[in-house]
Order: structure tokens, then sequence, then C-alpha cells
């Protein structure tokens, strides 16, 4: 497959869920709701933007996202009755997990753009502060490709496609449930962002 259907694939998957994860972010039963769906749609956009050259700094998207992870992270430790919900999606398998998984998710996005500067950018101790992500398409040599971070970003999108397996199983026991139909659009929203996820560290980045 080349490089460019598989960045194609990425863009429409992520831009699908862009679309549906701004809905949610008008349409959340609350403030924790919906700073949870914004998260989600700004990683979205992040993921649309990941096969190209795009103009957002690589520093901005490792403090949105490691926010986003001690967001999650706080919410588990120290609210996780009340914020269980935000796991992911009005409790289709809303437990402390999966806020912990939400987190992570955040991190890998905050490795995503350490790997995705280029490996010279590492040389200048102000060059992430400044630095665009360039963009894997046009071939450039990026810091994650040095053998232990390809390992890193392998080993990312394994544990992803093990998430695929783990939501789709949520999502079918949903799906013949009593859950409404939101829970359930919510869960497969969840479970197609964990494929493409493994999708972009696994085909795209590796």
């Amino acid at each position: 497959m080349g490089t460019q259907l598989t960045a194609s694939v990425a863009a429409i998957v992520f831009g699908t869920l862009g679309i549906w994860f701004a809905g949610r972010v008008v349409t959340g039963r609350d403030v924790p709701d919906r700073v949870s769906n914004l998260l989600h749609l700004l990683m979205s956009g992040t993921m649309v933007t990941v096969p190209w050259s795009w103009a957002a700094p690589a520093l901005l998207q490792v403090v949105v996202f490691s926010a986003g992870a001690f967001w999650y992270a706080g919410a588990a430790l120290f609210r996780p009755s009340s914020d269980a919900l935000l796991g992911a999606w009005h409790g289709a398998h809303g437990r402390v997990a999966g806020l912990w998984y939400h987190a992570a998710m955040m991190l890998a996005m905050v490795w995503m753009a350490v790997a995705m500067i280029p490996a010279t950018a590492a040389l200048d101790p102000g060059g992430m502060a400044g630095m665009t992500h360039a963009g894997v398409a046009s071939g450039s040599t990026m810091t994650g490709d040095a053998p232990w971070a390809l390992a890193v970003s392998i080993a990312l999108g394994t544990a992803f496609a093990g998430a695929v397996v783990w939501l789709a199983g949520l999502l079918i026991r949903e799906a013949v449930g009593p859950a409404r139909r939101l829970e359930v659009a919510d869960l497969a929203a969840s479970t197609l962002m964990a494929a493409g996820m493994s999708y972009v560290f696994l085909v795209l980045i590796t």
C-alpha cells in the first residue's frame, strides 16, 4: 500500500472522528464530558495532519496532550466515582481503567510529537520550541527512526491493537444490551480511534 494511500486512510478515519467529537463537545452532558470530547477532537485533528507537514509547533502538542494526560490521571486518582464515565463514554466501560487508558492515549500523542521531530532538531537546544512537524510522506529522517524509538512506536501500536479487541468486545456487549444508541455510538468512536492509532503507529510511523 502506497504512502499516499495509507496517509489518506488515516485522514479519513480521524476526519470522521473529528466530526463526531465536534458534535459531542456541543452536546456533552457537563463540563468534564465536554473537556474530554474536546481533547479527543484536538487529538483527531492532530492525527489528520500527521502524514503531511503542518504549522503547529511540536511543543504545543506536547503541552496540550501532557495536560490532557494529567487531567485524566487526576480524575482516576481523585474523582474515580464521579468522573468514571469519562473513561470511555457514558457508562459503556466507564471504569477507572478507562480513565487510565485515555491518559495513556494522551501520552501516546506526546510521544508522537517527539518522534515526528526531524532528528537534526535534537541537536538544537531551542529546536523543539520552534519546530513544526515534517510530514511522514516527505521521507524526512525523524527522531522516531532510531531503533529504540521505532521499538516504542511498535509497542504503542501493538497496545492500541489490543485496545481495539477490548473495546470491540465491550461494543458488542453494549450493542446487544439495554444501552442507549448514543452510548453505543460513543463506544464505536472510541474503538475506531484505537484502531486508527494502531494503524498510524504500525503503518505510517514505522
